[in-house]
C-alpha cells in the first residue's frame, strides 16, 4: 500500500524494505543516487505516518565562472542533480572545449570544475551544520557540540575560499572545565586548579570584605565558553549606580562598618520589594550590607501568557513598567473584560489574565450516553459524541458554542423495535411507524400504524399477521365481540336494551363473515333511547359520553370552579326518549376577600355576582368598596401593605423582619466573615445584601528564606479569597511553584508555597501537528537549551521555529499551516478551471494564490472573487452558472 499511496516518492531508494512491518515500527527511507533527504515512516494502526522531508535533488553549487564566457541554466530550475548549464563565449572568442555544457551529477559538475574544498573530518561528538563532504567556493559549515555537557574549542564556523581551502581550524568538543580565578581581596581554598561543570568554587574573602553574591560560584557553560557564575568577587562598596538609582550621601563610594547610605530609586525602579522606592542600607562588620543597595527596574514577564495566540513581544525582550503590548487570543478564548491591550505595571500585567475561555458543562441527555470525549468541562468548539442506550446504531455529535450546546437529539426510552414481517420507520420523538411486508397485513385496520413509547414499552402495534388470518374482531356499537379460543368463530353479546341480529362471526380467508349484516347493526335497540343531553354554559357532565342513553338513565351536571347551581337541581332523567325539562344554570360567585392591606367586615364566606362590600386601607385609612364581578373582586382603591423580609439560615426566631430592620453579623475568632457585616430590610421586602458566611482563616507561616512576599503584614491571618504573591529574593534565582496562592474557605492555601533556586530541567519537547524536530530528541534538556522544529513538505511554519527550555517549561509557539488541494471534481461542480497552467498542481502552500475562470458558456455568480488565497488548508471556490 505504501508504493501506491500518497507518501511514495519515485526518488526513494526502496531496496531493503520489508514487505510487512509491525505497529509502531519506525522505518527510515533512503534516497536514490543524486538525491538527499530525511524521511521517516511510522506504522500506526495499519497506516503509514511520515516525518521529515522527502527526497530532493542534491545541489552542485555554483558551476564556476569561465574566463571570456557566460552561461545560462538550460535544464532545471536550480543548480541541482539533473540540471545542465550551457556556456557561450564572448564576442571574439571561440569554444576550445569539446562540450559547451556541464551537467550536475551525483558527485558534482562533470567536465572542468571550480575549486572545491576537501572533506572535513570531525570527532563523533561534534555536530556539523552544513555539508562537509561537497563544499565549493563560498560554502559555510558550522559546528556545535552534540552534548550539552561539552564545549567547543576552535572555530565555530569555516568557509571554503576561492583557492579551495577551508578558512578556520577544525574544532573539537571537550568537557566543560573552569580554571581557578584570581580574586581581589579574596582567596581560593585547596590546591585544585581545574573544576568540572556544576562544581562549586570554594573561596573566601579577606577581613571586612564579603562576596558580592550570596550564591555559590558554579562552573557554568555560557554559549561557547565556560565561566564561573556568579563571578567570584569580594567587596564592601556601593555597586555602580544603575539608571534610576541615587545615593545619599553622594560623596562616598567606599564605607567602613557602621556607615549608612540611603538608596533612592526612580519612579520605575524598586528596592527591597516592588513597592518600595527608597531604603537605608548599613555596612556590617563582615563587609556586607544590611540590604542590597541596588535599585532594580520594574519589569514584567516576557513569557507568553496561556491561551494567547499572538502578542507584540519578541524573544528575549525586556518588558518595562508602563510598556503596552497588543495581543490576540487563541480560538475558543476572548480578551478578559474586553481589554484592547495589556500594560506592565508595578503589580504585574494588567489584565492579569489575558484570555478567558467559553466553558460548557457536561450535557445530560435522557436515554443517551457519551461514547467519545467525556470530560468534566468543555471549551468552545469542542465536540462530544452520544449514542442512544436502546439503539447502538443511533448516535450524534453535540458542539459547545457561545450560546451553549448545539446538535442535541432525542433518544427513545424503548428498546429498538423489531418486526420480522414488517417495515419499521423511526423512532421520531418517541414515535414509530409500521407497515407489513407482502403476504402480511396489520391485525388492525389500515395499511400502516403508529406506535408510541410509553413507560419503556411500544404501545399501539400488535404485529403483522398472514393475509389468510383474521385480525382483531370488529368493534360494534352497544355490544361486544368475543373470539372463541379453539375455533375460528366469535360470539356477539349485546348490552341491555338491545338484541343481537347475528349471534356469531366466522373467520374465512382473512375476513370475518357476518351473514351480510353490517357490524353497526349487529345490536338493535329494543327500547326507546335519548340523544345526548343539552349543553349548559360553564358546566360539564360527570358521566362518560354516549351516543344514546337508555330510558330511565340519568346524568349529573357540575359547574366549573367559582360557579354554582343555586337551586341544587343538577340531575336529569331520560323518560321515553326525552330528557326532563329543568332550568339548570351555573351562576358565578366570589370567595371571601383575602387582603392584609385592608380592613372590612365579612358576614359570609361566599358572595354572588354583583355583591358589594365596604373597606378601609390599613395604611393611611383610605376608604373604598369592592364589587364581585365574574368571580373576581374589583376594588375602587388600591392599598399598600407593609412589606417584610424573610430571615433564612439563622437560629430560630422571627420568620420575617419589618422594613428598616437591620441585622449585624459576627464570626468566632478563628473564622473570617465572607460578605457584608450588616444588612437592612428594604421597602421592596428584600435584603440589601446576601447573608454572609463564616470561613476559616489561612495562616502565613513556614515559607522559604529564598522567596520574598510582595504584600504581607506579619501576624495577620488572611481571609477567603485573599492572595499571597511571591518573587525570588536574589537575582538569577528562578521561582519553583506557583507565584500566587489563594486562601480557600477551608482555611488552606490553594497551592504549596514556592521556593527559589537554580532553574529546572525540561522533559522531552512537545510534538507539533504536521511537523517534527530537526534532530533526534533527548530524554532531558537543561535550562536555556534550544530545539528546532520543521514542517512537512508543502506546510508553512507560522512563528519562530525554535522552542527554548525555560525553568522546566518549553517556551515558543509555532504552527504548521496546511496546504490546499483543489481537485478536478470540486472545480467541475463549480463550473470553473485554472486560468494559468502553473496553478494546475497537487498542493498549494498557505498564502498561495490561484486564479480561476469560468468554463465555456458559464458566467460568474456570487460575491467570491475569481482569485482566491489558500488559508491554512482552506481555499474557497467561486461559482459559475
Amino acid at each position: 500500500s505504501f508504493f501506491s499511496g500518497d507518501l511514495f516518492d519515485s526518488n526513494f531508494d526502496t531496496t531493503g524494505l520489508e514487505a510487512i512491518y509491525p505497529n509502531g515500527k519506525q522505518v527510515r527511507v533512503g534516497c536514490n543516487v543524486g538525491y538527499r533527504g530525511f524521511f521517516k515512516l511510522i506504522c500506526k494502526e495499519g497506516q503509514w505516518d511520515s516525518r521529515g522531508k522527502p527526497c530532493e535533488p542534491r545541489t552542485c553549487g555554483h558551476p564556476g565562472d569561465a574566463q571570456f564566457a557566460d552561461f545560462h541554466l538550460e535544464n532545471g530550475d536550480d543548480f541541482v542533480f539533473g540540471s545542465q548549464v550551457v556556456f557561450t563565449c564572448h564576442k571574439g572568442y571561440q569554444m576550445v572545449s569539446r562540450k559547451s555544457y556541464r551537467r550536475c551529477m551525483a558527485d558534482g559538475w562533470d567536465g572542468d570544475h571550480i575549486c572545491s574544498c576537501p572533506v572535513i573530518n570531525v570527532d563523533n561528538n561534534v555536530q556539523v551544520i552544513g555539508d562537509p563532504d561537497e563544499s565549493t567556493y563560498g560554502n559555510v559549515v558550522r559546528f556545535t557540540c552534540k552534548s550539552s555537557t561539552e564545549i567547543l574549542y576552535g572555530s565555530a564556523e569555516m568557509y571554503c575560499d576561492e583557492n579551495g581551502e577551508w578558512r578556520g581550524n577544525v574544532p573539537k568538543c571537550k568537557e566543560v572545565k573552569c580554571t581557578v580565578p584570581i580574586i581581589e581581596h579574596g582567596f581560593v581554598r585547596g590546591k585544585i586548579q581545574e573544576y568540572k561543570e556544576h562544581e562549586i568554587l570554594p573561596f573566601g574573602c579577606d577581613a571586612r570584605y564579603k562576596s558580592i553574591d550570596v550564591r555559590s560560584s558554579k562552573c557554568t557553560k555560557r554559549g561557547i565558553t565556560a565561566e564561573w557564575s556568579p563571578t567570584p568577587a569580594c567587596e564592601c562598596k556601593l555597586p555602580p549606580p544603575l539608571e534610576g538609582t541615587n545615593y545619599e550621601p553622594t560623596s562616598n563610594n567606599v564605607f567602613i562598618p557602621g556607615d549608612t547610605v540611603r538608596v533612592i530609586c526612580g519612579n520605575k525602579h524598586w528596592i527591597s520589594n516592588l513597592w518600595d522606592t527608597s531604603a537605608e542600607a548599613t555596612c556590617k562588620e563582615i563587609g556586607d550590607w544590611t540590604l542590597r543597595p541596588v535599585c532594580q527596574e520594574v519589569t514584567c514577564s516576557n513569557r507568553r501568557p496561556p491561551h494567547v495566540n499572538y502578542w507584540t513581544v519578541k524573544w528575549g525582550q525586556q518588558i518595562k513598567m508602563d510598556d503596552t503590548v497588543t495581543y490576540s487570543c487563541q480560538w475558543g478564548y476572548k480578551k478578559t473584560d474586553g481589554a484592547t491591550n495589556a500594560s506592565c505595571t508595578r503589580n504585574g500585567w494588567v489584565p492579569n489574565i489575558f484570555c478567558q475561555g467559553k466553558l460548557c458543562k457536561p450535557l445530560h441527555i435522557d436515554n443517551a450516553q457519551i461514547t467519545h470525549n467525556e470530560k468534566n468541562i468543555y471549551r468552545l468548539d469542542e465536540h462530544v459524541r452520544y449514542t442512544c442506550r436502546n439503539d447502538a446504531q443511533r448516535d450524534f455529535i453535540v458542539t459547545c458554542e457561545e450560546r451553549g450546546w448545539t446538535g442535541i437529539k432525542n433518544c427513545s426510552e424503548c428498546q429498538t423495535a423489531d418486526e420480522p414481517h414488517g417495515i419499521v420507520a423511526g423512532p421520531y420523538n418517541d414515535t414509530l411507524y409500521y407497515s407489513c411486508k407482502i403476504g402480511y397485513k396489520l391485525s388492525t385496520k389500515g395499511w400502516w400504524v403508529e406506535a408510541k413509547c410509553t413507560d419503556g414499552v411500544w404501545s399501539g402495534f400488535k404485529g403483522c399477521i398472514a393475509n389468510t388470518m383474521c385480525g382483531n374482531v370488529p368493534e360494534i356499537p352497544n355490544g361486544r365481540v368475543t373470539p372463541c379460543e379453539k375455533s375460528k368463530d366469535a360470539q356477539i353479546t349485546c348490552e341491555d336494551g338491545y338484541h343481537a341480529q347475528v349471534t356469531s362471526l366466522t373467520c374465512h380467508d382473512g375476513k370475518w363473515l357476518s351473514e351480510g349484516v353490517s357490524p353497526e347493526t349487529f345490536c338493535k335497540l329494543t327500547a326507546v333511547s335519548c340523544n345526548p343531553p343539552r349543553k349548559v354554559d360553564n358546566a360539564l357532565i360527570v358521566d362518560s359520553y354516549q351516543k344514546e342513553y337508555l330510558s330511565d338513565s340519568t346524568v349529573t351536571y357540575q359547574c366549573r370552579d367559582k360557579y354554582i347551581i343555586l337551586d341544587h337541581e343538577d340531575t336529569i332523567q331520560c323518560k321515553e326518549g326525552q330528557w326532563e325539562e329543568k332550568n339548570i344554570m351555573c351562576t358565578p360567585y366570589c370567595d371571601k376577600l383575602k387582603d392584609e392591606s385592608i380592613n372590612f367586615t365579612a358576614d359570609k364566606e361566599r358572595y354572588m355576582d354583583g355583591d358589594v362590600i365596604e373597606y378601609q386601607c390599613v395604611l393611611y385609612g383610605i376608604e373604598g368598596n369592592a364589587t364581585c364581578n365574574n368571580t373576581e373582586w374589583n376594588k375602587s382603591e388600591d392599598c399598600k401593605g407593609k412589606e417584610k423580609c424573610n430571615v433564612t439560615g439563622l437560629p430560630p426566631g422571627k420568620e420575617k423582619m419589618n422594613i428598616g430592620h437591620k441585622l449585624r453579623f459576627y464570626c468566632d475568632h478563628q473564622f473570617a466573615i465572607d460578605g457584608s457585616t450588616e444588612i437592612e430590610c428594604l421597602q421592596t421586602g428584600e435584603w440589601n445584601a446576601a447573608f454572609p458566611l463564616c470561613t476559616e482563616k489561612c495562616r502565613v507561616t513556614g515559607f522559604s528564606d529564598s522567596v520574598h512576599l510582595k504584600t504581607y503584614e506579619e501576624g495577620n491571618q488572611l481571609r477567603k479569597g485573599q492572595k499571597l504573591s511571591f518573587y525570588c529574593r536574589y537575582r538569577g534565582d528562578y521561582l519553583r511553584g506557583k507565584a500566587e496562592v489563594e486562601c480557600l474557605a477551608s482555611g488552606q492555601w490553594s497551592h504549596s508555597y514556592p521556593t527559589c533556586g537554580d532553574p529546572s530541567d525540561c522533559e522531552m519537547p512537545p510534538p507539533i501537528a504536521d511537523g517534527d524536530t530537526t534532530h533526534s530528541l533527548l530524554n532531558k534538556y537543561r535550562h536555556g537549551d534550544w530545539v528546532q522544529y520543521s514542517c512537512q513538505n508543502f506546510y508553512i511554519m507560522e512563528g519562530y521555529p525554535y522552542k527554548r527550555c525555560i525553568n522546566g517549561e518549553w517556551d515558543g509557539q509555532m504552527t504548521c499551516l496546511k496546504p490546499c488541494t483543489v481537485d478536478r471534481a470540486a472545480m467541475n461542480s463549480h463550473n470553473i478551471s485554472f486560468r494559468y497552467k502553473q496553478d494546475n498542481k497537487i498542493y498549494s502552500p498557505h498564502n498561495d494564490h490561484i486564479t480561476f475562470v469560468c468554463t465555456r458558456g458559464k458566467t460568474q455568480v456570487g460575491t467570491l472573487e475569481m482569485r482566491q488565497r489558500c488559508v491554512d488548508g482552506v481555499m474557497q471556490l467561486p461559482t459559475c452558472q
